[in-house]
């Protein structure tokens, strides 16, 4: 089965518009079969829910690495001194540790109806479809029957979706396409709240310890923070760890980092926006969707971590043992109390 792997996102939301645009760049691992196999043999997709009709568009990948270039951690050295035992000026030990790092933390049932197809694109390499449907075993019915991947995990995934009459975006890989690879997809909609479909099926829900690495890149009107679920059931994304946090171009960084990945003129639109990147190393693992709240009052933060450097300290060792003789003696000289 075909799994997800590490993957980079980035969410980029402009209040005023309240409009969206989150690009993927898509990782896979393990074998092109059974439930995931489409037709030809070659290909494999995934879904994308959003509550409104989304722009479907290739995005330039590149933004990630402009991203992360800043959102890096700040390396502060740390002395770490070592004692060495010497005898008449030689060194007796000379041992060496390897360098550590350690990172400072901060319903009633919905009658039956056909799938209607809002649109389809060819981009980055996949075939995509936007999808709106009242049942969620006709639409896996549909993907099945259009070759997009279809499997029981998949269909009760989606209930919610249509249920919450969320539109359903079917990606599956070009694989007799004369293009060969596949680019980072951006996605641009409607939301009063930014979000990330961070919910996975089942089967795809890694084990304990054996999670694959996220990285979240949010860019809004202030420090971002994510919550798991909603109402009552809602919680802090406590399994990332927030690893940047300050306005985009505060370390000499631009609109013009997102202007390949974002749409005409929407770069230029959050030019004063926070970016802050997240990590979470237990993905795919998701039960719930995540979304985002931003503070424009927050205290810009980055990531320190120490670096252990080696200092060496020279103890002479015949000295040493001159003094300890020196104190045996004088002891023994001192008269006893009486």
């Amino acid at each position: 089965m075909v799994r997800s792997a590490d993957q980079r996102i980035l969410v980029a939301w402009d209040p005023a518009t309240k409009v969206e645009h989150f690009v993927r760049e898509a990782r896979f691992t393990g074998e092109r079969g059974g439930a995931d196999r489409q037709e030809g043999g070659n290909d494999f997709g995934f879904l994308v829910p959003t509550p409104t009709e989304p722009e479907i568009a290739e995005a330039d990948g590149a933004v990630f690495a402009a991203l992360g270039a800043p959102s890096a951690p700040r390396i502060v050295d740390v002395p770490r001194f070592r004692p060495h035992w010497t005898l008449v000026g030689a060194l007796l030990l000379s041992s060496r540790m390897a360098p550590t790092s350690r990172a400072a933390t901060d319903a009633a049932p919905i009658p039956k109806a056909a799938v209607e197809v809002v649109k389809t694109a060819r981009v980055a390499g996949y075939e995509a479809a936007v999808l709106r449907a009242d049942d969620p075993d006709l639409l896996g019915k549909w993907l099945a029957d259009n070759g997009y991947q279809s499997r029981p995990e998949l269909v009760e995934w989606s209930r919610p979706y249509v249920a919450a009459g969320w539109m359903i975006t079917a990606f599956k890989y070009v694989g007799g396409a004369a293009r060969t690879d596949v680019s980072a997809v951006r996605m641009s909609f409607a939301t009063d709240r930014p979000l990330f479909p961070y919910r996975v099926p089942v089967d795809q829900i890694a084990e304990s310890g054996r999670g694959s690495m996220l990285r979240a890149f949010v860019v809004g009107p202030g420090r971002a923070a994510g919550t798991l679920g909603e109402g009552a059931s809602a919680r802090a994304w406590s399994q990332a760890g927030i690893t940047y946090s300050r306005p985009l171009g505060a370390d000499g960084g631009s609109a013009e980092i997102l202007a390949g990945a974002l749409p005409a003129g929407a770069a230029g639109a959050l030019a004063d926006a926070w970016l802050t990147t997240f990590e979470d190393a237990t993905w795919p693992s998701g039960t719930d969707d995540l979304t985002f709240a931003f503070d424009p009052a927050a205290k810009p933060y980055q990531r320190v971590v120490e670096r252990p450097v080696d200092r060496d300290v020279l103890l002479p060792l015949d000295v040493a043992a001159l003094a300890a003789a020196g104190r045996v003696v004088a002891a023994r000289r001192r008269p006893s109390a009486a």
